[in-house]
């Protein structure tokens, strides 16, 4: 099995690079061949007995090298791996099976896109752009996009039958009249409908919101609880990246904390944490404090507005708008890359940049 997956990975590998390299380059006397699928028809018969020979030959006349790794290694660039340790001959076997693997499900996802709208998926985004043109074939027929209003279709049901639906407690059901000329769909998920209720929020131009979350939440609510996690995790990145550059509280009981992976059960069993709960804990009540005052209005406050630095916004209220900005997509790629940081260093055992 793991030969023949393998096998099926390289040849994915090498069928998406050419896929995409006919848009950049031909071999002399194979401009006028068609590109993706369309090669099919366009090639030949001598270009394909051409083919066929080469695939057999290989198939008959290669064989795996003797004593090798397995039925997988036919010996070509064996000489890369030469006086590597045994740690990195693994890691570089298992990159090779994943990006197969990828490859696999990529040629399998440009051949369909070819085959349905005869186009190579290049030439198509050059023709229709980069979202490329409807699928609402596809989108109609998904369930959650049957008798809601989840998926952007020019098509519901009677505001009658979608009234019946919502009495039987069904979530996210339109219950207005639709024209497909005043939907607005979202900007970053363009098959979905745009979520009105961001509207005058930061951020509220991309339209992201697929799960339909703030169909059930106050966006006060999503938006403090957004903001809160992006922060926390912008620190924890910068925070684990200096630690593991060798940063450390001046004290010995910080110094002879040897990773960041051991730094929180080191400190749990030594009795550090009650003075850090104690501070995060302040923070929370003081946190949770102003989101009681300010969701209703009792006081005047955005949500993730602790009073602190705002000083150093930009005083137009457009630049202000922009930093807002920054700071939510900043804490969004925080909360990523700090689950990346977390998995990689437990899964490698080393220290960033885990090299």
């Amino acid at each position: 099995y793991t030969a023949v997956e393998i096998k099926h990975g390289r040849i994915s590998m090498i069928a998406v690079m050419g896929y995409i390299m006919p848009e950049i380059f031909r071999f002399p006397g194979c401009e006028d061949f068609k590109n993706g699928l369309g090669a099919l028809s366009s090639i030949p018969v001598e270009g394909w007995v051409q083919l066929v020979g080469l695939i057999a030959a290989h198939e008959v006349l290669v064989k795996p090298r003797a004593g090798g790794m397995g039925l997988y290694d036919f010996g070509l660039g064996t000489e890369l791996l030469d006086g590597i340790s045994e740690e990195e001959l693994e890691r570089k076997q298992t990159v090779e099976r994943n990006n197969g693997r990828l490859a696999m499900v990529a040629i399998f996802g440009l051949m369909w896109q070819d085959g349905t709208f005869g186009k190579s998926p290049i030439e198509l985004m050059q023709t229709d752009g980069w979202w490329g043109p409807s699928v609402q074939f596809i989108v109609q027929d998904i369930r959650p996009c049957m008798d809601t209003n989840l998926c952007a279709l020019p098509q519901r049901n009677s505001r009658l039958t979608m009234r019946a639906a919502a009495s039987e407690g069904s979530a996210f059901l339109e219950t207005t009249t639709y024209n497909p000329e005043e939907f607005e769909m979202s900007a970053a998920v363009p098959y979905l409908r745009y979520p009105k209720q961001l509207k005058g929020w930061v951020g509220e131009e991309k339209g992201f919101d697929p799960l339909g979350v703030t169909d059930a939440l106050p966006v006060y609510w999503v938006r403090e609880a957004e903001l809160k996690h992006g922060r926390v995790c912008m620190l924890a990145t910068l925070g684990w990246i200096a630690t593991d550059l060798g940063m450390r509280f001046p004290g010995e009981k910080f110094q002879t904390i040897a990773s960041t992976v051991e730094a929180h059960n080191k400190a749990v069993s030594a009795g550090y944490m009650l003075p850090f709960l104690g501070a995060i804990g302040t923070f929370e009540l003081y946190g949770l404090w102003l989101i009681f005052k300010g969701w209703p209005q009792e006081i005047k406050r955005d949500a993730g507005d602790f009073f602190l630095g705002k000083n150093f916004l930009p005083k137009d209220p457009e630049q202000e708008r922009v930093m807002r900005l920054k700071e939510l997509e900043n804490g969004r790629l925080a909360m990523f890359a700090i689950s990346g940081i977390v998995t990689q260093a437990v899964i490698t055992g080393k220290a960033w940049p885990f090299v």
